[in-house]
């Protein structure tokens, strides 16, 4: 039995979904996400929708948070020192010497998380090859404590050029920061990433020990209020590359989760793909502060290698999910004139107007409810939307634009479809991706409401809305792998010699892992369901960036010969690039990862949690396919058996998220419960 909890913080909400595996009982829960101490949110809604006796008996929590996120981008983490080669003190500033927008002129990059002052050389050099050029300085690590200790340093990033090659060096400089007196955290380069890229990997470095304080002190107090709560099974949390790691290994490498809210969703958007048999996906996440979407390829999120967070980079795995400010509390306002939506949030507290929270500025909310698009406004928890509220703050928003209530709630709506939509592109068109090709998995607290929108937008014909549509994110907790990775820079050719090195690299890689974690996380030992998978960075000889190749591989070793990866490689190049080279290939880096499959979840979903069924009413709402207002019938989704069919414009209301489909759609509930909607008027 694998009885589990996922509970998913975002921006404005926090969602949760129990699932018991022996009676399939599904519960969900929506409370307000609490910013300055996230865990009481937590706390809160554990409280309301699972119950002491149902927690106790929990095998798994498994948790989505945007703690590391939200300190990079409050710059709210720790003081941090930084340790490196003399020579190397300016990495983080001189970055790679490009700009990020090369044709604005005004353009300067964000001041690096530790100022100059902090930055201090020591006397040492390790060769690319791990060969010792200088040795190791350890008075200079002794001065280094002084200034720390004045300047009230909490944690120690330690980035010596080449460590990744021989961490002597950097071993060293741990000893000297303790016998010189220093007890706070301490991060090292070696641990943090094997491969090369000096700037990237300072980056990776300080950004880990800048997050490393708080996502830790965060970790305990959730473990210690769950444990209070009476919760005694595993505590994993998402990895920003996918699956899960236990919270000890988190506080350990806290860097990897700087993404665990957004990917969440992905997850479970690639989860329901492969059940459904979805080649080809786009996640359309739409909550109350952020828009996140992911390309879903053959059941998988797309995966990089290198995240960016506020023009940071950080090397570590990352689904590529794009997030912007849209959401349904983005804050329509003017600016020189001209509608803007968001990025600004009203948040939580007070929220859109409609929540009758206090809040004065119209938001995305507010202008759908005004529309129709939200049937009657009623909400989860008995809560009603007061929506002559909204339609009064968008007639002081109107008038200054010349246009009545339900114009400017058309511009509001459209404004925010269209951020969405150009969002997706930036993953699917940028990316040589056409996005008619694939289906849209709507799912947030407002996805299904943008749905149908995006849909015409993009020229999509399918969109699905999964169960448990406004607690998805949760839902693709429930169904993580624990998975461990690790990288190291191994130039070498592609050739039958170069495998053959290429293949100790991974054992070593693989025996790393083991050592992180020796066991599943319930306790017992790894089986033969551990899943062990390699992928190699490639490239043309002299070129200096790479794409990645997941070649056929056995037991961690890979089994394909080099003219079958060199055919691997040269497909993705020319799909990528549109050419190929007639260079020989290299071997730049070498991927090791591991999975722990969690017990898979046996139950049937209990799709009536998510509604009753209820008498059909109608009511006039928006059309955005039509450009006129049209009577769409009001449907709860509890009533809709599988198999069942229906024509828009109709609107679907469940427990925490409302599906608006549009005239020109068709409806249809899957066997499982999942909502089909079809363009019925589509070329």
């Amino acid at each position: 039995m694998a009885t589990r909890v996922g509970v998913d913080v975002g921006g404005t909400f926090t969602d949760l979904v129990f699932y018991d595996d022996e009676t399939g009982e599904v519960r969900v829960g929506k409370g307000s996400t609490t910013p300055a101490s996230p865990d009481e949110g937590v706390r809160d809604v554990l409280a309301e929708a699972v119950g002491a006796d149902s927690l106790a008996a929990a095998s798994y929590f498994l948790h989505g948070t945007t703690v590391g996120i939200n300190s990079l981008l409050e710059r709210k983490g720790a003081v941090v020192g930084l340790l490196t080669t003399r020579g190397f003190r300016d990495v983080l500033e001189t970055r790679r010497g490009d700009r990020e927008r090369m044709y604005d002129l005004l353009w300067k990059p964000d001041p690096p998380l530790v100022p100059r002052r902090l930055r201090l050389p020591v006397t040492e050099r390790v060769r690319a090859d791990g060969s010792i050029e200088t040795p190791f300085h350890a008075a200079d690590v002794a001065a280094a404590v002084e200034v720390f200790e004045a300047e009230g340093v909490e944690s120690v990033a330690v980035v010596f050029i080449n460590a990744y090659a021989d961490p002597e060096h950097e071993l060293l400089a741990v000893e000297a920061l303790r016998s010189s007196g220093f007890d706070g955290e301490i991060s090292l380069s070696h641990q943090v990433s094997g491969e090369y890229r000096e700037y990237e990997r300072s980056s990776t470095t300080v950004v880990d020990a800048y997050v490393r304080p708080r996502v830790s002190s965060y970790l305990r107090r959730l473990e210690d209020t769950l444990q209070g709560q009476g919760f005694d099974g595993e505590f994993l949390i998402t990895r920003s590359g996918g699956g899960a790691m236990t919270f000890a290994e988190a506080e350990a490498r806290p860097f990897e989760t700087i993404m665990s809210g957004p990917v969440a969703g992905a997850v479970g958007g690639g989860e329901l793909c492969r059940e459904l048999g979805i080649e080809q996906a786009i996640t359309a996440d739409v909550g109350g502060t952020s828009f996140d979407t992911c390309l879903i390829v053959d059941g998988r999120p797309q995966v990089k290698y290198e995240g960016n967070v506020v023009g940071m980079p950080i090397q570590s795995p990352w689904v590529d999910v794009r997030s912007i400010g849209a959401g349904g509390g983005s804050v329509a306002y003017i600016d020189a004139g001209l509608l803007r939506v968001g990025p600004r949030s009203a948040g939580a507290d007070p929220g859109p107007v409609c929540y009758g929270r206090g809040g004065t500025e119209p938001a995305v909310t507010d202008a759908a409810a005004s529309l129709g698009m939200l049937a009657f406004g009623e909400l989860a928890g008995g809560v009603a939307l007061d929506i002559d509220a909204s339609r009064a703050a968008l007639h002081e928003l109107g008038r200054e634009l010349a246009l009545d209530v339900d114009g400017v709630s058309r511009g509001v709506i459209t404004i925010a479809n269209a951020a969405m939509a150009n969002a997706i592109r930036s993953i699917t068109v940028e990316q040589g991706q056409d996005p008619r090709t694939a289906s849209l998995i709507a799912f947030g607290g407002a996805g299904p409401l943008f749905g149908t929108l995006l849909a015409r937008e993009l020229e999509i014909t399918s969109v699905v809305v999964p169960n448990y549509a406004g607690n998805f994110s949760a839902w693709g907790l429930l169904g993580q792998d624990v998975t461990r990775s690790a990288a190291l820079t191994a130039i070498r050719r592609l050739d039958e010699a170069g495998l053959e090195g290429t293949n100790a690299v991974l054992r070593d890689l693989f025996a790393s892992l083991e050592r992180r974690g020796t066991s599943s996380p319930d306790g017992s030992s790894p089986d033969d369901s551990d899943v062990q998978e390699a992928a190699l960075d490639l490239r043309y000889v002299g070129q200096e960036y790479t794409l990645t190749i997941g070649p056929p591989s056995e037991n961690g070793a890979i089994t394909a010969a080099p003219a079958a990866i060199a055919e691997l490689f040269t497909e993705s190049y020319d799909r990528t690039f549109g050419h190929t080279l007639s260079e020989p290939i290299e071997i730049a880096a070498v991927r090791a990862t591991k999975r722990i499959p969690l017990a898979r979840k046996t139950g049937q979903r209990t799709v009536g949690v998510l509604g009753s069924a209820g008498e059909e009413r109608e009511l006039e709402a928006y059309s955005f396919t039509r450009g006129e207002p049209l009577t769409f019938a009001v449907l709860k989704r509890g009533s809709l058996a599988a198999g069942a069919q229906l024509q828009g414009p109709v609107i679907v209301l469940e427990e925490t998220a409302t599906t608006y489909v549009d005239a020109g759609f068709d409806l249809e509930v899957n066997a499982d419960g999942t909502l089909i909607l079809s363009d019925a008027e589509a070329a």
